[in-house]
């Protein structure tokens, strides 16, 4: 069976487990759709790779030969091939574009639901549908030049259509209710946006209150139930909102965009100059020595660290 079959299947089981009533097949469903987005992408680079190299472009391992002229070229070894990774890297190098932070979104989502995800239930993983339908229709169309309708079939077609519009409408409710509610920043509201439920994964999150003070509202997952109040649903919107640049952070140096708040303790956006959580605005430069407060020392502002020891040392 040839790669494009496989991936045809994988995408129409996966919908198959969707549409069945059985809450158990929830996280096949999930697996078998990723699958066949991947190997999607391997059938493009098993159409690009050279002929006789043994699909080289999809094989994790690809080793210099010479031919019966003395002619290096480039094979295949081994049945193993490449992973996510693999593929993202053979892609940037061949000019093919892809949406690789959805793909990330669809990939840490079907992790997460297999491992974490403790409210499994179909309506939880429509994001994820809906992100599938999204990659499965570009790609199809601009790089394996096909239709997409054709390809899949009628039925598999017809539920990555449904499960898309259907998304997308409720996604664009909750983001329309979101929005009229006064925020301290912008920033917070992007993340309240971004925010997937920890308990079952849906990015659908209602508000209870439709005007006035974001603070006042508790927050809702649609999917699940699962209901918090402003101070939780901050900081946990925002902590994940800003986990990629804590991060880098702490591995590549640099300061960390989030800070204990010192006058509540909640999350304080050190680059805004404003607490997520309570709205202060902390001292940013030191009243003893003018240096600036990193956001670590800011517990101690209006003055750094360092002033802020001394002074202890003199009482």
């Amino acid at each position: 069976m040839s790669i494009l079959q496989n991936a045809i299947d994988s995408i129409a089981v996966g919908l198959e487990d969707y549409s069945s009533p059985d809450q158990r097949r929830v996280i096949s469903c999930t697996r078998n759709v990723f699958a066949g987005i991947l190997l999607l992408f391997k059938h493009k680079l098993s159409l690009l790779s050279p002929p006789g190299s043994d699909e080289a472009l999809i094989k994790q391992r690809v080793l210099p030969v010479l031919d019966e002229s003395a002619h290096l070229e480039w094979k295949g070894k081994g049945s193993k091939t490449v992973d996510v990774q693999g593929i993202k890297e053979r892609f940037e190098s061949l000019n093919i574009d892809v949406d690789w932070k959805r793909i990330d979104k669809i990939n840490s989502f079907r992790n997460d639901i297999e491992h974490y995800f403790s409210n499994l239930k179909h309506e939880a993983i429509r994001s994820l549908i809906s992100d599938s339908f999204v990659i499965i229709n570009d790609f199809i169309r601009k790089h394996l030049n096909e239709d997409p309708k054709e390809l899949l079939g009628d039925s598999p077609w017809a539920v990555l259509i449904e499960v898309n519009e259907v998304y997308e409408k409720e996604k664009a409710e909750c983001f329309a209710a979101l929005r009229a509610l006064e925020f301290f920043d912008d920033e917070i509201l992007s993340a309240f946006e971004g925010y997937s439920c920890d308990e079952c994964g849906s990015g659908l999150i209602m508000p209870s209150i439709r005007e006035g003070e974001a603070t006042s509202a508790n927050y809702t997952c649609k999917s699940c139930g699962k209901t918090l109040p402003y101070e939780e649903m901050v900081s946990e919107a925002v902590t994940d909102y800003f986990s990629h640049e804590v991060y880098l952070s702490h591995t590549d140096g640099g300061d960390s965009p989030l800070a204990d708040c010192p006058e509540c303790g909640g999350i304080y956006l050190y680059a805004k100059g404003i607490c997520a959580s309570c709205e202060h605005t902390a001292e940013h430069v030191c009243q003893g020595c003018g240096s600036t407060i990193m956001p670590e020392e800011l517990f101690a502002e209006p003055f750094c660290g360092y002033c802020a020891h001394v002074m202890s040392k003199d009482d």
